[in-house]
């Protein structure tokens, strides 16, 4: 049987966090996008995953956007993530 980490917010199995990361991931190259926006109702919809969780994925991991996505917006329009501009 595995082992279960205990995270503050509750159990993990381990690298469970980094999963989620690249299943967002690899969501976002294929839900629809609008002026270079995907909406949160959109990712979680696609995903199946609890809207908390894809929240805290964002808060917490380095979620690398495709190229064609500006920004992931949640509700009320907080951006949760957003396409680093280029050092110059």
């Amino acid at each position: 049987m595995e082992e279960f980490l205990t995270q503050p917010d509750g159990p993990y199995l381990p690298d469970a966090m980094q999963n989620y990361a690249r299943a967002i991931e690899k969501t976002l190259a294929e839900v629809p996008v609008v002026n270079g926006i995907v909406d949160l109702e959109m990712l979680w919809m696609e995903l199946g995953l609890p809207r908390d969780l894809i929240i805290e994925v964002f808060q917490t991991m380095e979620i690398k956007l495709p190229p064609h996505v500006e920004r992931v917006v949640g509700q009320g329009g907080q951006t949760l993530a957003q396409q680093k501009k280029p050092a110059l």
